[in-house]
């Protein structure tokens, strides 16, 4: 299988993959641009979103009774909301765990881009999604190494990096699928 054969799902569709990293390419740089405005806002998204999740728990509680402790279940979702709650109310504190939690994804979308990667030629578009697996991998050891001090400012920083890296990805594959259509 040659690099045109791996290209012909998304050839068409060549343009389209560039504009999503031109997309991702500002919106991390923007991400870099202010960084604890970033961390900031990905802790309160976050609240709010395990808030919202902690209601709906604690409401499956009162809904399906017969589904064991009515209790149980809605300690769950007491919890979850006062979690979220500590994440809106403390975001500083929110962007340590988030950090951490960033660290675990960097390393798990790195691997599993170097796995997928390999699959690909370097021409077919394989060396960017290599150099994107890698980055990856490489700003999760950097955010572990200095964790906990890299709190929301790591967080958006690194998130730009990363969108910007997916970016250039893109705008890469993009490229050569825009290529290989014509």
């Amino acid at each position: 299988m040659d690099a045109s054969d791996l290209m012909k799902p998304v050839a068409k569709f060549g343009g389209s993959v560039r504009l999503l990293g031109i997309g991702l390419v500002i919106l991390g740089a923007l991400a870099v641009w202010a960084p604890e405005v970033t961390g900031m806002t990905a802790s309160v998204i976050v609240g709010v979103v395990l808030i919202l999740g902690g209601i709906l728990r604690a409401s499956f509680a009162w809904i399906a009774p017969g589904w064991g402790s009515i209790f149980l279940r809605s300690v769950v979702g007491i919890f979850t909301i006062i979690a979220g709650g500590y994440m809106i109310m403390q975001p500083d504190l929110g962007s340590r765990v988030l950090a951490m939690v960033l660290v675990f994804y960097l390393f798990a979308d790195g691997i599993t881009s170097l796995i997928f990667a390999m699959r690909f030629p370097p021409a077919a578009g394989g060396a960017w999604m290599t150099l994107g697996a890698v980055a990856s991998i490489v700003i999760g050891v950097l955010m572990y190494t200095q964790w906990p001090a890299s709190g929301e400012l790591a967080v958006g920083v690194l998130i730009g990096i990363k969108l910007i890296l997916d970016g250039v990805t893109l705008i890469g594959i993009g490229s050569v699928a825009k290529a290989a259509a014509d």
